[in-house]
């Protein structure tokens, strides 16, 4: 029988793998936003929210804080890249007029 650490990694993984799917999922939209070069009616508060979520993990997973949660600090670092990437897509865009407005605060 596999031992408690092993089978807490092997669950760990495969809900990494889950997870970067989540965060792989606006590809899609991002890939029409580039080809339009426009944000359209695309809002960016499900990226923000994800940003949050994902900055809230790592500060989680810290080893001060929750020790042995590296998967947990890799998955939402990865995370936070990406979601980085597709605010500064969105923000690039975005109309100035939208980008300054309260819509995208």
């Amino acid at each position: 029988m596999a031992n408690r650490d092993t089978i807490r990694t092997i669950i760990g993984i495969i809900g990494n793998v889950i997870s970067f799917g989540l965060f792989a999922s606006p590809i899609p939209t991002f890939e029409k936003i580039i080809k339009n070069k426009s944000v359209g009616e695309f809002k960016p508060d499900p990226y923000l929210a994800t940003t949050s979520n994902c900055m809230m993990w790592i500060l989680y997973g810290l080893p001060v804080v929750h020790p042995d949660s590296i998967l947990v600090i890799t998955i939402n670092g990865i995370g936070l890249v990406m979601e980085g990437a597709y605010l500064v897509v969105f923000l690039t865009y975005a109309s100035s007029k939208k980008r300054v407005s309260n819509e995208i605060i």
